[in-house]
């Protein structure tokens, strides 16, 4: 019996050691499986970020070589690509719509602050506390100037849209012809800018502001022409005198809140 006990202890003490073998064996696999879980994951989500910035650089070049391509059909026969505009609804030509509204406020925000910074900031007794006392001061009116532009389009586009015979195409479609036929007149402002050196060259940028005026008055009237859907110039021309007749009268409404479209 004793040998019997003697042969179990044995046994059990050659046991132990090899359960504890097998239990550190298996720990050691499974943090090796996590381990290597770990790394997985991390590949993959490396691959996933690298893979999602390329589809976002590839989709900023689409889109930026699409508004160069847009641009450069677009001096070269303006209102043939007013009527693509006016006649296919696409999100391009609303992304290019945008571009266009942007530059158009950034360039009158960029006036204001020039113009106050080269008497307050650059001025003999300029300095940035005199700047920005009155850079803030006239802060409402900046406001009003930004506020224009966007109300301008809103007007002629509610009209447009009011006038047109069917409604199958949406306001924001309509507000992004109307956008595109302003080009001219955002050119205009840019150059405008150019007085910011030398009051002198208004001379030039006055005249040219005029001209580009006139340009943009007939981009908009073909745009209107394809957006009411009106063939007749004779029912158009009537139209469009009515619909920018009552752009004036809003005009004159808003000039009283000091709002100048």
């Amino acid at each position: 019996m004793e040998e019997n006990n003697n042969g179990q202890n044995n046994m059990n003490e050659n046991m132990q050691p090899n359960e504890q073998n097998n239990v550190n064996q298996n720990a050691q696999q499974a943090t090796q499986n996590n381990s290597n879980s770990n790394m997985q994951q991390n590949v993959n989500n490396n691959y996933s970020g690298q893979t999602q910035g390329a589809f976002n650089n590839a989709d900023v070049k689409r889109q930026a070589k699409e508004a160069t391509g847009f641009f450069s059909a677009f001096f070269k026969d303006p209102l043939t690509e007013v009527e693509k505009i006016s006649k296919n609804p696409s999100n391009k030509y609303l992304k290019i719509a945008i571009i266009v509204l942007v530059i158009w406020l950034v360039i009158i925000f960029a006036s204001n602050v020039f113009s106050t910074a080269s008497v307050y900031l650059f001025g003999v007794l300029g300095s940035f506390s005199n700047f920005f006392e009155h850079f803030f001061s006239k802060f409402l009116d900046v406001l009003k100037e930004l506020i224009a532009p966007i109300c301008s389009i809103a007007i002629l586009a509610a009209l447009a849209y009011g006038f047109s015979k069917e409604k199958k195409k949406s306001f924001m479609h309509v507000a992004s012809s109307i956008t595109i036929a302003k080009i001219p007149v955002v050119i205009a402002e840019i150059v405008s800018l150019l007085t910011l050196i030398s009051a002198n060259i208004s001379t030039f940028t006055v005249p040219f502001a005029g001209f580009c005026n006139v340009l943009s008055t007939i981009l908009l009237f073909f745009t209107i022409k394809d957006i009411v859907g009106e063939k007749e110039n004779k029912k158009i021309f009537w139209k469009f005198a009515l619909i920018i007749g009552i752009y004036y009268a809003i005009e004159i409404v808003l000039s009283f809140l000091k709002i100048y479209i």
